[in-house]
């Protein structure tokens, strides 16, 4: 009964959320253009729906970032009752993650940027700094994986 409601639950949110999302990205490929006096700069495409479809990308981030750590918070409490040691492991996990994040954040560069026609407050060194240290995230973990993609293998022939 639990995993019925569970399942009808998490579809409806699965399918509303689709919904939603075919409608903003309709309404921003299929809804017109911003007028020619109201465009940033003159000769661009400016679909009239982007700032609809920018909230939507920011809400649908936010709404995963919070469950992710919900998630992971519960996980972490509900493993320490029963395996003290498997949360042990997870809690490693995340202080590797502050790690690399940290570790990125002081690679990043906060040089500013020479944007032509650009004069808007993102121009700034804690923002550029912010930037980069996602990018090197990404290509530290894209390299994580490549060597668990190739390493995992050869461990589970060693066994």
């Amino acid at each position: 009964m639990a995993v019925t409601k569970i399942r009808r639950t998490s579809s409806l949110a699965f399918l509303a959320t689709i919904i939603v999302t075919l409608v903003v990205l309709g309404l921003f490929l299929f809804g017109g253009q911003v007028a020619p006096e109201q465009k940033i700069v003159a000769d661009m495409s400016q679909p009239a729906f982007t700032d609809i479809m920018l909230y939507w990308a920011y809400f649908l981030l936010a709404v995963t970032v919070v469950v992710l750590i919900l998630f992971a918070i519960f996980g972490f409490f509900r493993s320490l009752k029963t395996n003290p040691k498997s949360a042990l492991g997870r809690l490693l996990v995340l202080v590797a993650v502050v790690v690399v994040l940290g570790g990125s954040y002081a690679l990043g560069s906060g040089e500013l940027l020479n944007i032509p026609g650009y004069d808007g407050p993102d121009n700034n060194p804690a923002t550029l700094r912010m930037t980069d240290m996602w990018i090197f995230s990404m290509y530290i973990m894209l390299g994580l994986s490549i060597v668990a993609i190739i390493v995992s293998p050869l461990l589970g022939k060693r066994k």
